[in-house]
């Protein structure tokens, strides 16, 4: 039984995943982008404001 070289291995997982992950002009149009980088931003901004209101930080004297 012949192993196949890793370079070749490694080039053809590649290739695999490259073929069924979506092109970004598959995904989104012009529009369909803003919207989703204006809801990205937005819950970002959301999250941070949640998330700020549980963690203090605290100044420490050296």
């Amino acid at each position: 039984m012949a192993k196949h070289p890793k370079e070749g291995y490694s080039v053809k997982l590649i290739d695999t995943v490259y073929n069924q992950i979506p092109a970004f002009t598959d995904v989104f149009d012009e529009e369909t982008f803003y919207v989703f980088v204006f809801c990205f931003i937005l819950s970002t901004l959301v999250l941070v404001f949640i998330v700020s209101r549980f963690i203090t930080l605290k100044p420490v004297d050296w």
